[in-house]
């Protein structure tokens, strides 16, 4: 058989025109037929003809359970997560029609796992000297960009995993609020998918809560607080080697009374209010940072002591 030979769809029997062909284990595959594959199948080369008939099969059954499919949950901005909670089904797609093309309706019970990744590309960002040329910033300045990649793995005959990037634009710093709203809507999925929770940086860490609102937990366990927060304790309980804190008015025995805004005990100086002094005193001196001292970055949170960020570059504050 020569090369420019005509072929023929061993699926649906029509000629399959030039640079058309999709090559099968044992036989050839037009590109209409090859169009109504799942689009998570990725093992043609190595389908037989017989393989592919019966994903074929299962393609236009899937047609039937989609007409059915009621979402009740989305989840995600351009791929996007459509659970249907009543049916304990799933689909995942980026077309803006996800029944026109006919996506996999996959039942949550043959979901073995998910997680996320996130990729950090950083790229160097240059100056000029005097003379035009390009050179390194002194310590050295970079941009960053995260892309948050979803996995969930399935059990299904045709295909066992599902990948796709859940940013459609990528965040530039880590501590963003939209770093965070991507890294929420991921372990969302996962939640969904999996029945527990899963976050931080991928598979495993604990479940991240909506921006602003408490975290939830199961009762009798402690209270999971976000990092620099103060601890909440149960009503009347204080932590470990701190004060107990009374109702106004009230001091714990032995304790000096707290007096009310610009009342003094008895034989007590005044306190006055900051940068205030009192008649006839000379002014106490502010306090003032060290040169030197250790500072935090108040873009990446890099802890430095140089006047430019190891991490990012950003000068120092204040």
């Amino acid at each position: 058989m020569g090369l420019f030979d005509k072929k023929f769809c061993d699926i649906c029997g029509e000629k399959i025109g030039m640079l058309g062909n999709r090559k099968l284990e044992d036989g050839n595959l037009c590109k209409d037929c090859a169009k109504k594959l799942s689009p998570f199948f990725s093992d043609r080369r190595r389908s037989t003809v017989e393989e592919i008939k019966q994903q074929l099969a299962y393609r236009e059954q899937n047609k039937q359970v989609l007409s059915m499919f009621n979402p009740t949950r989305v989840i995600g901005t351009d791929w996007k997560v459509y659970i249907d909670d009543a049916q304990r089904k799933f689909v995942v797609s980026r077309a803006r029609d996800f029944r026109a093309e006919n996506a996999d309706v996959i039942d949550i019970a043959q979901v073995g796992g998910a997680h996320f990744d996130v990729d950090e590309d950083r790229d160097e960002i240059y100056t000029h000297d005097s003379e035009g040329n390009s050179v390194s910033y002194n310590p050295p300045r970079f941009e960053y960009s995260y892309a948050f990649n979803m996995t969930i793995n399935v059990n299904c005959p045709y295909f066992s995993e599902i990948e796709f990037e859940l940013t459609d634009h990528r965040p530039d710093n880590r501590y963003s609020e939209e770093y965070r709203q991507y890294e929420q809507m991921a372990n969302e999925i996962i939640a969904a998918l999996t029945g527990r929770s899963a976050g931080g940086m991928g598979y495993g860490a604990p479940m991240q809560q909506p921006y602003g609102q408490p975290m939830q937990q199961p009762y009798g366990q402690p209270m999971q607080q976000a990092y620099g927060a103060p601890m909440q304790q149960p009503y009347g309980q204080q932590p470990y080697s701190q004060p107990m804190q009374q109702p106004y008015g009230q001091q714990p025995y032995g304790q000096p009374a707290q007096q009310p805004y610009g009342q003094q005990p008895y034989g007590q100086p005044v306190q006055q209010p900051y940068g205030q002094q009192p008649y006839g005193q000379q002014p106490q001196q502010q306090y003032a940072p060290q040169a030197g001292g250790q500072w935090f970055c108040l873009n990446c949170g890099t802890a430095n002591t140089a006047n430019f960020c190891q991490n990012c570059g950003t000068p120092r504050q204040g």
